[in-house]
């Protein structure tokens, strides 16, 4: 920069807007005599001299006059003539002086010498004003604003987090805060006629088409002061916040300060670079098609989803990727991975006919890759136009065949093979076909848990024999199983023939309406496979399931292993056909289960009106503590425990409904209870036993005591049953029955053993720290280390700190031996027991607290300090962890009601448990009643959509949970909206359960404008599931007054057409119809 020779020079002073005039012509040459020249007499290319020239040719009469002169030149000889214009030519142009005298304006020579006192002017005095961009500091990228303090305008840097609107998100990256400068620069294309573009306020310099090509090869040191063409209007914008002096930064620069104002566009830059230096690298090319999810995501808010033609973009986009990634791919295992993201990708966007040409072209690659055919299954099963029921069923019997055609199947052959038949069942029964499914699950537990060990190769025919006679099958009331057949060489009386109840017709003058309600009334009677020799078997001939139809899916788990996980499987298989929670949860291939929308079949809403609280309270704190959670969680994510199996209205139930709702179970209630009542009695299987007590209390609480004696009888020794029984009775409301039976499995040393011993201890502290007893509390859980205190447990007054210190440190040792040994759940019933005794025990609590409440803070550490325990020792994702988080919260939730607490404790709480186990219902219900509802942000329904129904935690429960949300705390708009975003997504868009809510949701509400779309959304699902006749029986029941004839009728011929079970053909329905119409 040149020098000055004077200090006011050297420093010159900015104009004032009022006094602002176009320079002298002695000015003007004094300024340029000061830039230094070249050889050649131009002026120099220093940084002080080119910006001063800059300034000046930016006037805008300069400009014109350039754009005049350089419209007969070429553009080099344009750029010469506007750097050595003489200044005679400037003034020239000078622009006239305007009159002052304006009665509007008046120019304030002297200033406000109260400034510098007050610090501020005097806004009375002058008209009211805002500044241009909220108070960003012109140059300062809008890091730098003015804010007002008092009467003081003061400066201040915006970090992140600081702001409004949805600045609190983001901060600098916040959409509130965006620049209007153009963030990225596109190079013009090589053959753009610049001649064309059309002006505007920028300095843009306009080149001839001739010197193009000379200027190519100069483009890249010349794009830093090249305007950015990224605009709608099709010409470059101004750049309002950046300085005149940032002309010459360089572009790396510039990309790096874009870089850094968005994270997603920084991320998308970074992946885009490392799949085009890198193409082999397929985790690179599938995490930047995750990433496109994060982009969409950043175009929604809570309250506006992506539009359908938005996801669809997005999905052409992630598409295009993934075949990009497919030609690169030389493993087997990355292209198996790329192949089934493309193929479930592109069924979103691609034609019926270019799909199936897809799958038919990868029909070779199924065989070796389960997901790949998984996809496949979905795909037959979802395409309306060419899905046919036998077409399905055939490709499930062959991969069920394949998979166990191998001359040893192991444990994850036999655990497919049990997914396959699950996947099976439930597509038959969701068909229609129910008593085929249910005699399939009959015969596959009675070949696997009642044959007899000393049967040979032909136990096929003997099974035969068995299910013709038609003796009673698992399930059935009176049965005594496979094996006991065999040893009475078939000696067993039949069943007596099951009478028809006599069918009420409904009295309609709509045939369709009456056929429907006979369709219906003929459905359930089909529940359960019916014999020989049951009425209404001669018209109906599906009712009676032959060994032919069930002998191609019926197979065997081989004895190594027989006795191990694969049994539990089975079980848990079962138990989620029946619309029940898993027993065991023991693999992934159950945990697949529990979350696949095709095979949990029990996902449903109950159609109640939104609950609104019955008080309001000025306090937060009190409105919580006076509100009760939403304890009925159906459908929900839970982890076992005897807290939750033993509960009804006081807590958490696994079942998550009651007696009164048992109808609602995919399968008949008895033949559920009977199966589990045979499988712990007759096939010996004890681990059962609580969930069989359990289901018990929760579906047919008159049989808990003789269920309860029963079992004991048969497993003297099980403990946990002991614990149960007890648990039960007291959430009956008989304590003193709940006490005695502690009492008496305390009584017995070989029931005080280890975690189960503990486990009944630990119960028994619990029903004291409910009446209020604290000291008898920590007396009964002190018991079960130290044996002198059990014997005078009645007698103590006080604890001597030995003994509370042996117990903490005997169960400190017993978790961690049990982590070492992988001994989890025993570990859990240790870690129970620890966090109570902190809660009873220790001192120097930090939260708010009162007599009756005990030391929160330190039970809530033991809970962070066991999860870290559990993490770190490899089971960190396990139903022993889940179970202690869960006690975790039942004991804040007991806190908050015995006393002081704060809510922000309880949310932060909750959230913490979340991130292990973000689809828990108990915590979100728990979190939500932590929500206080006083506040106009919904905070449970922000949390949902910020870090639950996200990418890698989105499940069907958690959708569930947020339309059960919006039922109670929001309105009919706000639960609609709930639906449809829950069944756009990829985890519910198939569950036939959730759109069955919906249709009924929509035609219970009042108002006629959603009322109206119940039709809609039925036709909506029919396209999504057309596999599933109760979906399509919903348009001769629910919708059936906005239906018109044709369109029932066209209902019952793609039911028809599609192989579903029909029970009473609608022709000839009609013809009786109308004889008895005419007979009346």
């Amino acid at each position: 920069m040149a020098v000055s020779g004077s200090i006011d020079e050297a420093k010159p002073t900015v104009p004032k807007f009022s006094s602002f005039k176009a320079k002298d012509k002695d000015i003007v040459a004094s300024a340029k005599s000061r830039g230094p020249k070249t050889e050649d007499g131009k002026i120099g290319s220093s940084k002080g001299g080119h910006r001063s020239e800059t300034r000046d040719h930016r006037s805008r009469h300069h400009r014109k006059y350039s754009r005049d002169s350089s419209r007969s030149r070429q553009r080099h000889e344009g750029s010469s003539r506007r750097r050595h214009r003489s200044p005679e030519l400037i003034a020239e142009h000078k622009i006239p002086e305007r009159s002052t005298t304006s009665s509007l304006f008046v120019i304030d020579t002297h200033g406000d010498p109260l400034i510098s006192k007050y610090g501020g002017i005097d806004r009375a005095q002058i008209p009211s004003y805002y500044r241009h961009g909220g108070g960003r500091v012109l140059g300062t990228a809008g890091r730098l604003f003015i804010h007002r303090d008092g009467a003081r305008d003061e400066f201040s840097l915006r970090f992140p987090g600081d702001g409004v609107g949805n600045s609190h998100r983001d901060g600098l990256r916040s959409k509130s805060l965006r620049i209007t400068r153009d963030s990225i620069h596109i190079r013009p294309g090589k053959g753009a006629a610049h001649e064309d573009e059309p002006q505007d306020d920028g300095f843009l310099q306009i080149r001839s088409l001739k010197n193009c090509k000379r200027e190519r090869g100069q483009s890249d040191s010349s794009d830093d002061e090249r305007p950015s063409y990224r605009s709608i209007e099709g010409k470059a914008k101004s750049r309002t916040f950046d300085d005149e002096s940032d002309e010459d930064s360089s572009e790396d620069e510039e990309a790096i300060q874009i870089e850094g104002d968005n994270p997603l566009q920084w991320k998308s830059i970074q992946l885009s670079k490392r799949v085009k230096l890198h193409p082999g690298d397929i985790d690179a090319w599938l995490e930047l098609v995750d990433h496109q999810d994060d982009l969409q995501r950043l175009g929604e808010t809570i309250d506006e989803r992506a539009s359908a033609n938005a996801a669809r973009s997005f999905s052409e986009i992630k598409v295009s990727m993934l075949e990009s990634a497919l030609k690169n791919t030389r493993a087997l295992e990355d292209r198996q991975a790329v192949t089934v993201r493309l193929m479930r990708e592109g069924m979103k966007i691609w034609p019926t006919k270019t799909a199936t040409k897809r799958w038919a072209e990868l029909a070779g690659d199924e065989e070796a890759h389960f997901e790949l055919w998984r996809a496949h299954v979905d795909f037959a099963m979802t395409n309306i136009a060419a899905l046919k029921y036998d077409d399905v069923q055939r490709m499930l019997l062959d991969r069920l065949r394949k998979v166990l055609a191998h001359p040893s199947p192991s444990e994850s052959d036999y655990s497919e093979a049990i997914y396959v038949f699950l996947r099976a069942m439930r597509f038959a029964h969701d068909s229609g076909y129910k008593e085929l499914a249910v005699a399939s699950w009959q015969a596959l537990l009675e070949l696997n848990f009642f044959r007899s060990p000393d049967q040979d190769e032909r136990y096929m025919d003997s099974f035969r024999d068995f299910w013709e006679s038609e003796v009673p099958r698992i399930g059935d009331d009176g049965a005594q199983g496979w094996a006991r057949y065999v040893e009475t060489s078939g000696q067993v009386d039949a069943p007596e023939p099951q009478i028809a109840h006599p069918t009420n017709h409904l009295s309609t003058g709509d045939v369709f309406k009456a056929w429907g309600h006979s369709e219906q009334v003929h459905g359930e009677w089909a529940r359960m496979p019916a014999r020989t020799m049951d009425d209404g078997t001669e018209d109906d001939p599906f009712r009676v399931v032959m060994f032919s139809d069930i002998e191609p899916w019926l197979f065997t788990v081989s004895d190594p292993c027989a006795g191990g996980r694969v049994k539990e499987e089975l079980m848990d298989a079962f138990l989620i056909f029946c619309g029940l929670p898993p027993r065991y949860r023991s693999s992934e291939w159950t945990r697949l289960a529990c979350t696949d929308q095709f095979t949990l079949g029990s996902a449903s809403i109950k159609e109640n009106q939104p609950v609104k609280a019955s008080a309001v309270y000025d306090n937060e704190e009190l409105q919580i503590q006076r509100r009760t959670p939403n304890f009925d969680a159906g459908n929900g994510s839970l982890a076992m425990s005897p807290t939750v199996l033993f509960s009804k209205n006081n807590w958490f139930n696994y079942f998550g409904r009651g007696s009164s709702e048992a109808d609602s179970l995919a399968v008949h209630m008895p033949w559920v209870f009977n199966t589990l009542k045979q499988l712990v009695h007759l096939a010996g299987v004890q681990s059962l036993s609580l969930y069989y007590l359990g289901f018990t209390h929760t579906f047919h609480s008159s049989a808990l005591k003789t269920t309860a004696k029963a079992i004991l009888k048969k497993y003297p020794d099980a403990a946990e049953v002991y614990n149960g029984y007890a648990l039960a009775e007291s959430c009956n409301g008989n304590l003193d029955i709940a006490e005695k039976v502690i009492s008496s499995a305390v009584a017995s040393p070989s029931l005080c053993e280890g975690a189960l011993g503990c486990q009944i201890f630990f119960s028994w502290s619990w029903l004291e720290l409910d009446k209020g007893n604290k000291l008898m509390a920590t007396v009964r859980l002190c018991s079960a280390v130290d044996e002198s205190i059990r014997c005078s447990a009645a007698h103590v007054k006080s604890l001597p700190p030995t003994a509370v210190l042996k117990t903490r440190q005997a169960l400190q040792s017993r978790i961690h031996q049990a982590l070492y040994e992988g001994r989890v759940e025993d570990a859990s019933s240790y870690a129970e027991c620890m966090i109570l005794w902190s809660y009873l025990t220790e001192e120097g609590c930090l939260e708010p607290t009162s007599a009756d409440q005990g030391n929160i803070s330190a039970s809530m550490l033991v809970v962070e300090n066991m999860s870290i325990e559990f993490k770190s020792a490899g089971y960190g994702d396990t139903p022993g962890h889940e179970r202690v988080l869960q006690t975790g919260a039942r004991m804040l939730h007991l806190n908050a009601g015995r006393g002081p607490f704060r809510r922000a404790y309880l949310r932060d709480r909750f959230s913490a448990f979340l991130e292990h186990f973000p689809s828990n219902t108990m915590f979100l219900s728990l979190l939500e009643w932590a929500d206080s509802s006083i506040r106009v942000i919904d905070e449970t329904r922000q949390l949902m959509y910020d870090r639950i129904l996200i990418k890698g935690r989105d499940c069907i429960t958690s959708r569930l949970f947020s339309i059960q949300h919006e039922l109670v705390r929001g309105n009919m708009n706000t639960t609609r909206a709930a639906y449809e975003y829950a069944l756009s997504s990829d985890v519910c868009k198939f569950n036939v359960g959730l759109w069955v809510s919906y249709v009924r949701f929509c035609h219970q509400q009042s108002s006629k404008e959603l009322r109206s779309k119940a039709k809609d959304v039925l036709y909506r699902a029919l396209r999504h599931c057309p596999w599933s006749k109760e979906i399509m029986m919903e348009a001769f029941g629910t919708v059936i007054r906005d239906m018109q004839s044709d369109e029932l009728r066209s209902v019952y011929e793609t039911m028809a057409s599609k192989g579903l079970r029909v029970h009473v053909d609608l022709e000839e329905y009609v013809e009786r119809w109308k004889q008895d119409r005419l007979k009346s």
